[in-house]
């Protein structure tokens, strides 16, 4: 079957290699951070009795007690249909760590920004995604924000030790970023305050690459840059990062750029599909470009995006003729899209000539790799061609890698005895 993966906000990450001002700063809050989150966590022992205090006084006091007790404010900002506001508020603000170091460390509101005065609240904030996490100062300004649930607490506080230092909070790189500062390990700091703020990094990282040579678009700080925020197939950036394909895989890693071309393909791709109506031009030009722009992942791509368009459409057969005709040339030696159409093609068709067809793809994945999920998918596949000796053997497989990986094996465990009961 397919392997389940938790997908979460996207949380902060530095580039490997920064100037050493800029290590020595992202040095001095770890220690600080760990210090604050060993201290707290000692302190606490083990049970979470505490949660923050939020003020529900009305925005105007709330500013008052901040300026009095010369403190930053910590504003919630929500909405009461938001999931990830519900889970923060049962999850990490009844957490003693972060409650005990925002309780004293900040003026705490939390305010639906749909209603009341968080209507206005939204508009002079541009909140625009929930949950919005600010740090405002007495003033009324903005000193500090942060879109998205992360779910570590470390993150939390974190964020708050950010919101307080006068040289790296979001005010501040904003203000360096209008005084000329072009260093770029700063632009990836810069782009990233941008992204995390849920505000736009397109004309900011055009301005950037603009005043880049094209060689220079390969050193570290760059790719770290492209990695991160280019995903226009358009852009200069992007298109160097293709014609040099080989040369990044040398000095970086194949993966992170094979990832990287592959994930802006997709991602075009899958606009044109979800778009109405559907161009059939647009979609033959974009795979036209894709087919000759040299990548050596395009045939992969192109298969993917195919095999998406008729899956979208219920175009059963199309989609099947496709995967029977190019799978083997294209995914042959893929263990994860080996086993994911495998279990596809299974879910959708019960032709014993095309179920061969999927076994020899899912014992084509676990020869790759031999990973819980594939040979799930395999002994499924070979249960349903009424091959249960076969399947039982790779589903004990199954188990026995999950054992070994020390991954959860019930699933596995109960689909083994249900085949055993079968006579």
């Amino acid at each position: 079957m397919f392997p389940k993966y938790k997908y979460m906000v996207l949380l902060s990450h530095y580039p490997k290699h920064l100037t050493v001002h800029y290590k020595m700063i992202i040095m001095k809050k770890l220690i600080l951070t760990i210090s604050i989150v060993i201290i707290l966590t000692l302190s606490n022992g083990y049970s979470q009795t505490r949660s923050i205090t939020f003020s529900e006084k009305p925005w105007v006091e709330i500013q008052a007690i901040a300026r009095q007790e010369n403190k930053l404010i910590f504003l919630d900002a929500y909405a009461v249909w938001c999931g990830p506001c519900k889970w923060m508020s049962a999850n990490i603000f009844t957490n003693d760590t972060v409650a005990d170091y925002y309780n004293r460390t900040f003026i705490c509101a939390k305010m639906d920004m749909e209603k009341g005065e968080g209507i206005a609240l939204a508009k002079k904030y541009e909140v625009r995604a929930y949950p919005t996490l600010l740090f405002i100062n007495s003033d009324g300004d903005m000193v500090h924000k942060k879109v998205g649930a992360a779910r570590k607490i470390k993150d939390y506080i974190d964020l708050g030790i950010t919101a307080q230092d006068a040289d790296n909070c979001f005010s501040a790189v904003i203000k360096k970023y209008q005084a000329g500062n072009n260093d770029p390990a700063f632009i990836f700091t810069y782009l990233r305050s941008l992204q995390d703020a849920y505000l736009p990094v397109s004309e900011p990282l055009k301005k950037y690459i603009s005043t880049q040579k094209s060689d220079d678009l390969i050193i570290r700080t760059n790719w770290n840059i492209i990695y991160n925020f280019s995903n226009d197939m358009a852009s200069p950036e992007f298109i160097y990062l293709v014609k040099n394909q080989k040369e990044f895989e040398r000095r970086y890693t194949t993966d992170s750029v094979l990832g990287k071309i592959s994930d802006v393909y997709s991602s075009e791709l899958n606009k044109v599909i979800r778009s109405k109506p559907f161009s059939a031009s647009k979609w033959g030009d974009l795979l036209e470009t894709i087919k000759q722009s040299g990548f050596s992942g395009s045939d992969k791509i192109i298969l993917d995006a195919q095999l998406s368009l008729y899956y979208s459409r219920k175009d059963t057969v199309s989609f099947l003729n496709q995967a029977v005709r190019d799978v083997n040339p294209v995914y042959w030696n893929d263990y994860s899209r080996l086993n994911n159409i495998a279990w596809q093609v299974f879910s959708i068709t019960g032709d014993r000539n095309i179920l061969e067809k999927t076994a020899e793809w899912a014992k084509r994945s676990t020869e790759l790799k031999n990973e819980p999920f594939n040979n799930d998918t395999y002994a499924t596949i070979l249960f349903r061609l009424g091959k249960k000796e076969e399947a039982i053997r790779a589903e004990k497989k199954a188990i026995e890698s999950a054992h070994r990986m020390k991954l959860p094996s019930k699933k596995y465990e109960d689909a083994l005895t249900r085949m055993e009961s079968v006579k």
